[in-house]
């Protein structure tokens, strides 16, 4: 079974976009949509994974007006 994730992007001046989506597609998204900063998308996931909090759920704010939420599902 692949591990997917509930995630949900918002950005400033956007509808916010989600999804529940491997990780693999979770990267492909984050690419796609050229945030801004200096942190690639595969290092974004491996930091949102380290800092799951007890819920499971990541949160990665970006002073540069975007912020992603995740939540590993089973």
């Amino acid at each position: 079974m692949m591990m997917r994730y509930l995630w949900t992007l918002e950005r400033n001046g956007r509808e916010p976009r989600g999804g529940l989506d491997t990780v693999d597609v979770l990267l492909e998204v984050l690419a796609d949509e050229s945030l801004p900063g200096v942190m690639p998308p595969d290092w974004i996931i491996a930091t949102l994974q380290m800092d799951e909090d007890d819920e499971g759920v990541a949160v990665h704010s970006s002073p540069l007006g975007w912020r992603l939420r995740v939540k590993q599902m089973a």
